[in-house]
């Protein structure tokens, strides 16, 4: 049986060396609450929305954390904006600092658009059936915006010379129960949801893994956040974006020729 979130939280808590009650006033929540959600009470949303913030953690994850279907205004804008996901990471992830923080902010300043319908992520797995890697696949493939294309499989593969992800057709086993949700693969998958590593293993049980420090990687896992609010139209304006900042030629370049003719692969 799938654990409670009161006994998954009760674990982060202890892994930060958090008493409830600390919590409870950084949450602005009543500890009379908190503490019976931590004995096995569900956790209404109004609980988890004011958590968030509290423990540093995205509120949509704390949704599947807690089992809870996610709400449409915590839920990515617009599944079809995924299949621009792909091209997105490969180019972000070799650009400099300085551009990739521009490129976030990009994503930032574009203006809300409202809802045309509601999300339905491809996949919702089972807790269940799949345990943990249930879980974070639910965080990776509904609260991210990935689904099931080649866009998605590009930017999760471990193209990138394999600075940020387990391979998709990886992810869908574990969501299903049918690979196992391993130490090292939980740490991988920690920068792409851009949580950190020995969070996810506290909640999990797990062993603690340490992915490989990379700010390109978190910085692209940061900007994924940003684009998950927004239109296709948007993000295909983001990934474009991206695309020329990554092909234009630098002031000290030798050979500009190189840059002209050079292929754009997945590799940096």
């Amino acid at each position: 049986m799938f654990p409670d979130f009161g006994t998954l939280l009760g674990r982060l808590l202890d892994h930060r060396r958090v008493g409830i009650g600390r919590l409870s006033r950084d949450a602005g929540v009543s500890e009379d609450d908190l503490r019976s959600v931590v004995d096995g009470v569900r956790p209404d949303p109004s609980l988890l929305r004011a958590l968030a913030p509290a423990l540093d953690w995205h509120a949509a994850d704390l949704f599947v954390m807690a089992g809870r279907p996610v709400p449409d205004a915590l839920a990515p804008l617009d599944a079809s904006a995924g299949q621009f996901l792909g091209d997105l990471v490969t180019d972000a992830v070799c650009l400099p600092a300085d551009q990739r923080s521009r490129l976030r902010e990009l994503a930032q300043d574009l203006p809300q658009e409202p809802r045309r319908a509601v999300y339905a992520a491809w996949k919702v797995y089972d807790p269940s059936e799949g345990g943990f890697g249930a879980m974070v696949a639910n965080m990776v493939f509904a609260n991210r915006n990935f689904g099931r294309t080649s866009a998605a499989a590009k930017a999760l593969a471990a193209g990138s010379n394999g600075r940020m992800y387990v391979s998709p057709s990886t992810i869908f086993r574990i969501g299903s129960g049918r690979v196992e949700l391993t130490a090292d693969r939980l740490a991988g998958l920690a920068t792409l949801l851009d949580v950190p590593a020995g969070d996810l293993a506290a909640v999990t049980g797990m062993p603690g893994g340490k992915p490989p420090e990379d700010l390109a990687a978190a910085d692209v896992a940061a900007l994924l956040w940003e684009v998950r609010r927004l239109s296709a139209a948007q993000a295909r304006q983001v990934a474009e974006r991206a695309e020329a900042m990554r092909r234009l030629i630098p002031d000290d370049a030798v050979d500009r020729r190189f840059y002209r003719h050079r292929s754009y692969g997945s590799a940096c």
